[in-house]
């Protein structure tokens, strides 16, 4: 009749109707879950068995690669969408079966924040990315502009509304990531390692906010996390994983404190080696944003160095300037003899290593042979004596068995100790690390400290990027301390921790003396949005 029609779309709800409602008490219900990646012989997860009620608070323990990140995707659905593989077994968040649900059903449901924060971001801008998810829902504009205002605002990112994803630092990215997935206000809330990139305060008040949020809005939270010890005055579920199966429950015991190694180091005993840096007035900017003012600083061959400061500090702009791979407008900088400058990269990098934030950014090849002897190769100095060490460094890593794997089957803490071996295998004089224990567990990143130790006692000179305090009192010989760009403390490490203490950055010492695990009431988190 020449009419137009209009049809409109029925959603069914795909949950069977009652079978939530008939425990009263299960949010989340997996049986006998078992995945395998494909093209592996070994299974990811190994008959897992779990229960979660509405509005409980667990976090999931482990072993770097034991599968905390595998049973995340599954209960997100995405592992059962994105991965190829063999899975047995059920999975039901509200009574959605994971396995067979559409991914936007339990997106409704089921809000991850993914342990690498650039694997979720789908637009250019935070602001963008924040109401993203909202957008899709369409809510209105004005509910959409007061979700993005309050979640921004509870992990403090609100002046980076207005920047571009590609300009924030890794932490920025994180917070971003978070706020992101809690706009959308789902019933269960999973973070893979939140804080992996986060700065001591932030990382306690981001903790904070979860736990506020879970109490406010009565949902069920999931955190897969190794900073334990901010989570314990929350008194959550702690549940341990190893190689792929829940093999425990219960608050993981503290270890005991190591000695400090750094005594009768180079950098406290005063026998020095050559100057290996040198910078003197280095500043540097993001067309008008300042990130560096006037750094000058010295290191000598030995040296093991750690960089601290909040996230967006200049911390990672300071390293990337000693490699040649940005600009400085103002300042003179010399590396190993070099203005990087005028040196081409491929030149300094056969003398420094660099382990860059995020491991998926320096992965290049198909195999992880192939990626520990590359740049051997490309510097043709692959030989019988260079395979030996390079196999040595896979075994004592943990990932000889995975030789003949692809680099991306690994787990997030793998990928980072791939990084580590590829740099290391050709013996740098200079070794640059960006945060090189994200994703590691206590074992790997004593491990992973002491091998960097080794490489020092060798005569290399370490300067690494961290977040952790107490691994800078066991294995720094010096503390470099940037605040908005300015270095405030540049001392030998228990020096530098008196002034920071003098200076009032508690959050930066290292335990018993943080108070991390004590006050929770310094926070001011802005009431939940309501629909």
């Amino acid at each position: 009749d020449g009419k137009e029609t209009k049809i409109r779309e029925i959603r069914v709800d795909p949950r069977p109707k009652g079978l939530v409602a008939a425990g009263g008490r299960v949010m989340i219900k997996v049986r006998d879950l078992s995945f395998r990646f494909q093209g592996s012989d070994r299974y990811a997860l190994r008959g897992v068995n779990l229960d979660i009620a509405p509005g409980e608070f667990v976090v999931i323990t482990g072993p770097s690669g034991c599968g905390k990140s595998t049973l995340a995707l599954a209960l997100g659905g995405y592992l059962f969408r994105q991965h190829a593989g063999e899975a047995t077994g059920t999975v039901l968040v509200d009574g959605l079966d994971t396995r067979t649900a559409e991914i936007y059903d339990v997106a409704e449901v089921v809000g991850l924040v993914q342990q690498n924060p650039e694997a979720q971001f789908c637009t250019l801008t935070v602001a963008d990315e924040v109401a993203f998810g909202l957008e899709n829902r369409c809510l209105p504009g004005e509910e959409i502009v007061r979700r993005m205002n309050w979640a921004l605002s509870i992990v403090g990112a609100q002046y980076l509304r207005d920047r571009s994803l590609a300009t924030l630092s890794g932490g920025e990215k994180q917070k971003v990531a978070i706020a992101a997935m809690m706009a959308a206000k789902p019933q269960v809330l999973i973070f893979d390692e939140p804080t992996s990139n986060l700065d001591p305060p932030a990382t306690a008040e981001v903790f904070k906010v979860i736990e506020h949020i879970r109490r406010k809005a009565d949902i069920t939270v999931i955190v897969i996390e190794h900073k334990t010890g901010y989570l314990r005055p929350f008194n959550p579920r702690f549940l341990l994983m190893e190689e792929g199966r829940i093999v425990g429950e219960g608050a993981p015991s503290v270890p005991p404190s190591p000695p400090d190694t750094h005594q009768g180091a180079p950098g406290d005993s005063g026998e020095l080696g050559e100057t290996v840096v040198s910078v003197r007035g280095l500043t540097f900017a993001y067309g008008d944003a300042p990130v560096l003012h006037d750094v000058t600083l010295d290191l000598k061959a030995g040296q093991f160095v750690a960089v601290m400061g909040d996230n967006g500090s200049g911390k990672t702009t300071l390293l990337r300037c000693l490699l040649g791979l940005l600009h400085p407008p103002a300042g003179q900088v010399t590396v190993l003899g070099r203005d990087p400058n005028h040196t081409p990269v491929s030149e300094l990098a056969r003398q420094a290593g660099f382990v860059f934030q995020n491991p998926d950014h320096q992965l290049f090849a198909d195999s992880v042979w192939a990626e520990a002897t590359f740049a051997l190769r490309n510097f043709d100095l692959l030989d019988t004596a260079s395979e030996v060490r390079a196999t040595a460094l896979l075994d004592q890593c943990g990932l000889l068995p995975y030789r003949d794997v692809h680099p991306y089957r690994l787990s997030y803490g793998e990928k980072r100790r791939l990084n580590l071996v590829s740099i290391l295998s050709h013996n740098p004089r200079l070794v640059l690390l960006d945060e090189v224990l994200i994703g590691q567990d206590p074992g790997n990143a004593a491990f992973i400290m002491n091998l960097l130790k080794a490489q020092t006692h060798q005569g290399s000179t370490v300067l690494s990027v961290t977040h952790d305090p107490e691994t800078t009192r066991r294995y720094a010989d010096r503390v470099i301390f940037l605040n908005s760009g300015h270095v405030i403390v540049d001392a030998p490490t228990r020096s530098a921790f008196a002034q920071l203490t003098e200076m009032g950055y508690d959050d930066y010492l290292p335990e018993p003396t943080s108070p991390r695990s004590g006050d929770l009431r310094r926070t001011v988190i802005p009431d939940l949005p309501t629909c």
